[in-house]
């Protein structure tokens, strides 16, 4: 990455569900200074569980207390004037290390949590209990393709390029917009099933029912870098949203432009 990473993570056992959600929900949780970003006009929130072995600050070894830790990451879509990302709406970590350096380093919604994970053969169950509140509980269970399927990465354009493929965090601290960078390699995902039982923690967020989509990830390893405020945006989010839809429109037009032309030529 340009700039120095100062952390390392190996992201194992990836599995995520999305849901898709009324955006004036979200809007609420959105903080000032971003835009809920949307795809084909619907809001997204997404459930990811992973085990992050190792863990390392750069130039130490992996941390011992801080290995084989799992996460929960709850998760929405958000941009920056042109720059889209990722607004995390909670983070449950099994360990409370991570979770603390998590939230003074970053300014991220960070709790420990109580978490239960049972992995067998291509299945992936979990339970949490959050440490934080009254302690809103969720359990998620994933069927993963496994070896019936190869893995693939995301089309361009496609919902789960637009829903994988984002290299900045967002987050908010003493009124001041904040951006992490990230690189790792490409996704290569396999699709997969998911099942909810308990749902408090994701129905805050307006995630009703089954996902309409999930899948298992490959293994990653992540450089991350330090919070810097975000650029300012010299645009209002109306100008944006109003360029955006400018330039698809401008992208349709030769295709009506040519199927108006063949009427009036037949």
């Amino acid at each position: 990455m340009e700039e120095a990473w100062c952390v390392e993570q190996t992201w194992q056992h990836l599995a995520m569900a999305h849901w898709r959600v009324e955006p004036r929900v979200l809007m609420r949780h959105v903080p000032p200074g971003l835009e809920l970003d949307r795809f084909d006009g619907h809001a997204y929130v997404s459930a990811v569980v992973f085990a992050v072995d190792p863990f390392r600050l750069r130039g130490l070894p992996p941390i011992r207390g801080m290995r084989r830790f799992w996460q929960l990451n709850i998760r929405t879509y958000v941009r920056r004037g042109e720059e889209p990302g990722v607004l995390f709406l909670r983070l449950e970590t099994s360990r409370p290390w991570p979770a603390r350096l998590g939230k003074l380093a970053y300014a991220l919604p960070f709790e420990p949590a109580g978490m239960a994970v049972l992995e067998e053969g291509d299945c992936l169950s979990v339970g949490v209990i959050s440490g934080a509140g009254a302690g809103p509980a969720l359990s998620l269970g994933f069927r993963r393709a496994g070896s019936h399927m190869p893995w693939y990465e995301p089309a361009p354009h496609s919902l789960e390029a637009w829903l994988l493929n984002r290299y900045a965090l967002f987050s908010h601290c003493l009124g001041t917009t904040l951006l992490t960078r990230l690189v790792h390699r490409p996704w290569r995902i396999q699709p997969a099933e998911a099942r909810v039982g308990q749902a408090r923690l994701l129905q805050i967020y307006g995630c009703n029912g089954e996902p309409i989509f999930a899948c298992s990830a490959e293994a990653r390893t992540a450089r991350i870098g330090m919070p810097r405020p975000a650029p300012v945006s010299t645009h209002s989010t109306d100008k944006l949203s109003l360029a955006r839809w400018m330039r698809s429109s401008k992208e349709r037009t030769p295709a009506r432009s040519s199927t108006i032309s063949s009427s009036l030529r037949s």
